[in-house]
């Protein structure tokens, strides 16, 4: 039986490998500061100053990661959400259908809901790294992020914050799993498959960081949304400043 089930999983990892930016938000930014070097007479511009401008920005990224962490670290914040819960390792989703016929079903799925229970620990754990990156912000950081993309900001929080995340991520996911037999098992299986694994590219038998990285992008994804949503609506937001300076680009 041993010896069917590592061929399963080998040959479903073999199967495994062969399987908006806002528009012209760039020339908007140059026209809201076009009035600081004389370029445009823009009122707004020159009547804007830069620690607003950085206010308006942490205030946007605070908010988005904030409901962000609160989303996601809670129970069921990736479990009960279908487009962020997390999948199982590529090559054992490709071969769940072997695995199952096998007799592995209920330890499948006790593995599957395992991970996504330790990635919402984790990201409830998010928010002090996430602050601290927000806070540490410069003027310089603020305007690049102003002329970006509609997920600027969440792409320098991912840059800034990411491998502390991880870092801080990985040790809870991994004391999390460690409570589960179906994680165990798990780890049983792939250690007796993994000779013949090795072989396969692009797979990633740790499931530790693979549960990190998918609750990393799980984070980032949600914040991305949140910012978009931002600066779509500044008004919504409720914040006198994040409205003054979004409308100010957005107009």
């Amino acid at each position: 039986m041993r010896r069917v089930l590592i061929h399963l999983i080998a040959t479903g990892a073999l199967c495994a490998t062969t399987a908006v930016g806002a528009q012209g938000l760039g020339d908007r930014f140059k026209q809201f500061v076009g009035g600081m070097d004389g370029s445009s007479n823009n009122s707004a511009a020159t009547q804007l100053p830069e620690s607003d401008v950085v206010s308006g920005l942490k205030g946007a990224l605070a908010d988005g990661a904030s409901t962000a962490v609160t989303q996601l670290g809670q129970t069921d914040g990736f479990w009960g959400n279908q487009a962020r819960r997390i999948a199982l390792p590529g090559w054992m989703g490709k071969a769940s259908g072997m695995l199952r016929g096998a007799g592995y079903g209920d330890q499948m799925d006790g593995l599957q809901l395992s991970m996504n229970r330790a990635a919402e620990q984790a990201t409830a754990e998010a928010g002090p790294i996430v602050r601290e990156t927000i806070n540490n912000m410069s003027v310089a950081d603020a305007y690049k992020i102003l002329q970006g993309s509609d997920t600027a900001a969440t792409d320098y929080l991912r840059d800034h914050s990411g491998d502390e995340l991880a870092a801080k991520f990985e040790p809870i996911i991994k004391r999390t799993t460690a409570e589960s037999t179906a994680v165990s098992r798990y780890e049983s299986l792939t250690s007796q498959a993994k000779p013949m694994l090795k072989f396969v590219p692009g797979i990633n038998l740790d499931l530790n960081d693979y549960v990190t990285q998918q609750a990393l992008d799980g984070l980032f994804t949600v914040i991305g949304q949140q910012e978009t949503r931002i600066r779509q609506n500044p008004a919504a937001t409720g914040s006198a400043i994040v409205k003054k300076v979004f409308s100010t680009v957005s107009n």
